[in-house]
């Protein structure tokens, strides 16, 4: 499946999504112990917030982040010389192979067709 290197990544959006749907039972969990315990759960804010935070800071984060604004992705690999020749001695091999099985098959055909014949024709 090809992409178009020009334009923005079509899975940002799913991305995004994700990592909201991922967030809901969280801020849920955290509402809940904020009802219950009150201005204690002030803490447990922060350190929440905080784990958040070094997750989108680290490998996590960095990864997102260049998926997100796609550097280095923008140019296709250089291919080599030598792989363009190869390539072109494999197809002309393909070629010369695809002659000889032909050849084959007009002379299997040749064959079902003179076995076919009445036994009085083939000996003339």
């Amino acid at each position: 499946m090809a992409r178009d290197n020009g334009g923005p990544d079509h899975n940002v959006g799913l991305i995004f999504c994700a990592m909201a749907i991922a967030a809901i039972p969280v801020f849920g969990a955290l509402a809940m112990v904020t009802r219950s315990i009150g201005a204690a759960s002030i803490p447990i804010w922060a350190i929440a917030s905080w784990g958040g935070m070094m997750i989108f800071r680290g490998p996590v984060g960095q990864a997102l982040g260049r998926r997100i604004s796609r550097d280095g992705q923008d140019a296709p690999p250089e291919v080599p010389q030598e792989l363009y020749a190869e390539l072109d001695e494999l197809r002309a091999r393909v070629g010369e192979l695809e002659e000889r099985v032909d050849f084959s098959e007009r002379l299997l055909a040749q064959q079902k067709a003179s076995d076919g014949l009445p036994a009085e024709r083939r000996e003339t």
